[in-house]
């Protein structure tokens, strides 16, 4: 009978340039014959002029591993054709996998995508697997590698650039065995895990970052964005350290995190110690701190909650959880704990605690969802090259809310900021239909309980370092203006059919600014621009309502947790601006391209499949129904920093409609501006049939500026009509060009 095959995977360090997986495999073979290994990629260290690599070696035990890893370990090496004056190194062979170790890396890479083990895992072999008890594969870097490679940088542009970036493990100290708080040692791990990355990091680099995490790890990496981006007050000296590595040029490098079964509510499983311990490496006081409710976790995820509400540092996550027991015990990560710790996007992933990250084929129903979700969360949070940039400066410091005690009975708050806890409107001046923007200020409330305010309804502007955090509206009722005093009537009561009523064919859409940028005054009237913006909708929403019987869509630049679909009412749309949503104060760019991706690229990819149906000779599969028109209504200041982003979508879309030989009025994006920002009025009018004539593609855009009528009169009843209908009615486009002008 045969014996069983043993493997071990190596880190091969300090391989001189030139150096190839022959002459790798050659060197190894010379220490032992039958060695039989396998090489990965050789990358560049990114701290030396050296190669690296992960090799794997089978041997019939265990022993014969570790001796053959020792005899590898500091010898000299002599690459076959080297590329430099370095013709040998003593090479560095180990198997812990302890700091970053890049896993792949394609030519000019645009990002990192780093993977975090849990505490008493390993940062190979975490994410392998040998089912078939062969060779084992390493997804990220067998799989995910490749199929990264072969997608489109932009989901917009499938024949453009191809996604290149570089994937690492991050091995840190993992079986803490001290016995100090279990907090510290969470702690502790995520200062480890800190470090590796800044060493990992070219100064000043700022090539964005993905995560990937299981299990504790994910706590680690939350913990570690805390201390690095809102900072503690008991160790200011670490957000000093690396804010920088995380945060350049006013934007946050982290893009986006999944995690897999990471135990933000606590664990039954650790409710059960002498069976979990030595599961998590031994240390009894972590798994204390994990018991379902515990306090640490409670704070944490508040603190990590806190982080990602604030507008520049709002990356994307996703939530997995293991669908199969472990210990006859089902979940550590629960659906339902996912979705009220974070609201975020959850998957259920088949397999326990452990073999949920171990995909052993790229055909793995479960590899090839979570690889979509990953390889799509890349190509929507992307920056546009040119706004990689080095940044020697230090950037602006990162200032959280104190952070209150509060219990686990109430659940893991929101950044307040964004909650949905609403202030009862009070009496404002009634000669304006909005209050003056300014915040309420909070009492020292518990962050789990509802915030008071104080007796003044637009109190004076403070120092409160987060104004954003209690920003509320305090205004009267506004009411819509009704759509039978809009509609211009004709005999007998019937509505005029030439105007209004071709927006029965579209599904209307309003994208509204609600940045910072919103609160200034610059308007004819006096009011802010916020103030104006729920003046056009006084006039325009209802009148959209009347004619799409399935409901508008509302969304919102920066408050994308307050859209809502489906509204029928023109009333529901000012009562969220005025008691729900306002811009936040405290300022920040306005970027606009995302949303559009947002809303835009869903809509022609169902338009699409339904042109797929269409065209298709095959009647047995299921009926299509046909997209209605889209008319898309951006209501904004049109100070938008990110120019270029918003002109690439817009002409995607338009290649991709023409591609797909749309009606001319398939898809049209009206933007209304609000203010009188010349600049921007510019730069909107070259949206407007500039676009068109520079790449040759159909006109989408059409730009207006918003002035408050005194009197609705027939000329208002003719620009309102142009306002709704400029994008898609070429007719109502050409009558009002020379508005902007």
């Amino acid at each position: 009978m045969m014996g069983r095959d043993y493997y071990m995977t190596l880190t091969v360090r300090d391989l001189p340039p030139g150096t190839t997986a022959q002459d790798v495999c050659d060197h190894i073979n010379r220490r032992r014959a039958n060695a039989h290994p396998v090489v990965g990629p050789l990358v560049k260290d990114p701290n030396r002029p050296s190669l690296c690599t992960v090799v794997t070696i089978r041997q019939d035990s265990e022993y014969l591993c570790r001796t053959l890893r020792d005899s590898l370990n500091l010898k000299t090496f002599y690459p076959r054709n080297p590329t430099t004056t370095v013709t040998e190194s003593q090479i560095a062979v180990s198997n812990e996998f302890l700091g970053v170790t890049t896993l792949a890396e394609h030519e000019n890479p645009e990002f990192d995508l780093y993977f975090v083990h849990g505490l008493g895992g390993h940062a190979f072999g975490s994410w392998s697997s040998n089912l078939n008890r062969g060779t084992p594969s390493m997804w990220p870097r067998d799989f995910l590698a490749k199929d990264i490679q072969n997608r489109p940088r932009s989901r917009l542009d499938p024949d453009g650039p191809k996604l290149a970036g570089r994937i690492s493990t991050i091995g840190y100290n993992a079986h803490a065995q001290q016995s100090y708080s279990s907090t510290m040692t969470i702690e502790k791990a995520a200062e480890d895990l800190l470090e590796r990355i800044r060493t990992d990091r070219p100064e000043g680099s700022g090539r964005p970052m993905y995560f990937a995490c299981h299990s504790l790890g994910g706590l680690v990496t939350c913990q570690a964005l805390i201390h690095a981006l809102r900072g503690d007050p008991s160790k200011p000296e670490l957000q000093e350290h690396y804010r920088g590595i995380f945060f350049q040029n006013g934007q946050c490098l982290v893009k986006g995190i999944i995690f897999f079964g990471t135990p933000f509510e606590g664990s039954s499983l650790a409710n059960f110690a002498h069976k979990f311990a030595k599961f998590l490496g031994g240390n009894e006081a972590i798994i204390n701190s994990l018991r379902t409710k515990s306090e640490v976790l409670a704070e944490l995820v508040g603190k990590f909650n806190q982080l990602r509400s604030h507008r520049e540092t709002g990356f994307p996550i996703v939530v997995a959880f293991e669908k199969s027991p472990m210990f006859n015990l089902k979940f550590v990560t629960k659906p339902d704990s996912a979705i009220s710790s974070f609201n975020s996007r959850t998957i259920g992933i088949d397999g326990d605690h452990r073999t949920m990250i171990k995909f052993d084929h790229p055909h793995n129903k479960d590899y090839l969802h979570v690889s979509e979700i990953m390889i799509r969360m890349i190509q929507d949070t992307l920056p546009s090259k040119k706004s990689f940039r080095r940044d020697s400066n230090p950037s602006p410091p990162f200032e959280p809310q104190p952070l209150r005690s509060r219990s686990w009975s109430s659940p893991p708050p929101p950044y307040p900021g964004l909650s949905g806890t609403l202030i009862q409107a009070q009496p404002a001046d009634p000669t304006s239909p909005v209050c003056d923007c300014k915040s309420p200020r909070r009492s020292g409330s518990s962050l789990g309980q509802p915030p008071t305010r104080d007796a003044s309804p637009c109190p004076e502007k403070t120092d409160d370092p987060w104004p954003s955090e209690s920003f509320r509206n305090v205004v009267p009722d506004v009411k819509p203006v009704k759509a039978e005093e809009l509609i211009q009537p004709v005999q007998k009561g019937r509505e005029h059919t030439s105007d209004f009523s071709a927006l029965r064919a579209f599904d209307t859409v309003f994208l509204l600014d609600d940045t910072g940028s919103m609160v200034e005054t610059d308007t004819d009237s006096g009011r802010s621009r916020w103030e104006e913006l729920i003046e056009s909708l006084r006039y325009t929403v209802e009148i959209v309502c009347h004619y799409d019987k399935d409901g508008v869509e509302v969304h919102f630049l920066n408050q994308d947790e307050k859209d809502e679909d489906g509204i029928t009412e023109g009333q529901r749309v000012l009562n969220l601006l005025t008691k729900e949503v306002c811009p936040d104060e405290q300022g920040g760019g306005t970027y606009i391209s995302t949303r559009l991706w947002d809303i835009l690229c869903p809509y022609v990819d169902r338009f699409e499949a339904w042109k797929t149906w269409q065209s298709s000779r095959d009647r047995s599969r299921p009926k299509m129904k046909k997209p209605r028109m889209l008319n898309l209504i951006v209501i904004t200041d049109g100070a938008a920093e990110d120019k270029e982003g918003v002109e690439d979508i817009i002409v995607n879309v338009a290649k991709r409609l023409d591609s797909l030989s749309a009606h001319p009025n398939q898809v049209g994006i009206q933007f209304l501006q609000i203010g009188k920002d010349d600049d921007a009025a510019r730069w909107l009018r070259s949206l407007d049939d500039a676009l068109k004539e520079k790449h040759s593609v159909r006109d989408i855009v059409d730009t207006r500026p918003w002035d408050s009528p005194r009197v609705i009169d027939k000329p208002f009843r003719e620009r309102l009509t142009q306002i709704l209908l400029g994008a898609v009615n070429r007719a109502q486009d050409c009558a009002g060009n020379a508005e902007m002008e």
